[in-house]
């Protein structure tokens, strides 16, 4: 049994005196230094500074994973699949993080869901969301000997899922196409997931390449995913890829009004 004395203590929080009961045990005693009206005070206050640091820690994981703060509750629990192609996403990015698929290119206008799905997993994978403006700009600042091109490259080979967030805004050049390439060609080769998102169409839903196969192959028309990638791109996409049109309200505009 644990035996208890009392002994005067000096309270760490008010200064005054106060009575202290003094545990001992097997292993010597224990003496708290707060008397009874300051000791939930100082715990309150000790909660405070440790729930400050929790979510310190958090922020900055988030920041490092490149969740935005209009996801950071995101899950996959939370995601309001009302269509059918909402579903599909849904059970798809459920799938990806089984590991029974291992590419994944969501396809659908602002606000259908798309980053939320893909933040959620990015959390629960603890991988990486970037914009592919992000991440070709990245790749630029390797010409002027700010990054380096091998630690880029190793960097998003190895991240256990990559996003790759608003695809076809920007056009990249030859060199961060191949650049592109050689990332996705690492992760296929090690079976890491990859995602890509867009606001762009597939080639056969495009009414130009319905009525005119022949003006798509110059190039000409940009809404299409498949001008945005070179043969090589499409050739590494090809293989073990789910791709998925989401269609339905948007979520945000709907939010604000």
């Amino acid at each position: 049994m644990t035996e208890i004395k009392f002994e005067k203590n000096t309270c760490a929080g008010c200064g005054k005196e106060y009575n202290q009961p003094a545990l001992i045990t097997q292993f010597g005693i224990v003496i708290a230094h707060y008397c009874e009206e300051c000791v939930d005070k100082y715990e309150r206050k000790q909660k405070a500074i440790e729930n400050q640091i929790k979510d310190k820690k958090k922020k900055e994981w988030l920041k490092a994973i490149g969740v935005k703060a209009d996801y950071e509750t995101a899950t996959l629990g939370t995601y309001e699949a009302k269509t059918d192609s909402q579903k599909e996403a849904l059970n798809a990015c459920k799938l990806l993080k089984e590991g029974d698929i291992k590419k994944l290119i969501l396809l659908g206008s602002n606000g259908v869901g798309k980053t939320h799905l893909a933040s959620a997993l990015v959390k629960l994978m603890n991988g990486k969301i970037i914009t592919a403006y992000e991440m070709f700009a990245l790749y630029r600042s390797c010409f002027s000997g700010q990054n380096s091109e091998i630690e880029l490259l190793h960097k998003f080979s190895t991240y256990p899922l990559l996003v790759i967030d608003e695809f076809g805004r920007t056009k990249g050049s030859e060199a961060e196409e191949n650049f592109l390439s050689a990332i996705l060609d690492a992760r296929h080769s090690d079976g890491l997931p990859t995602m890509i998102l867009s606001n762009l169409i597939r080639k056969r839903d495009c009414l130009h390449y319905q009525n005119n196969k022949e003006a798509c192959k110059t190039r000409n028309c940009k809404g299409c995913l498949e001008m945005w990638l070179t043969s090589d791109l499409i050739s590494r996409l090809r293989e073990d890829t789910e791709v998925i049109v989401i269609e339905g309200e948007d979520y945000r505009r709907k939010k604000s009004a």
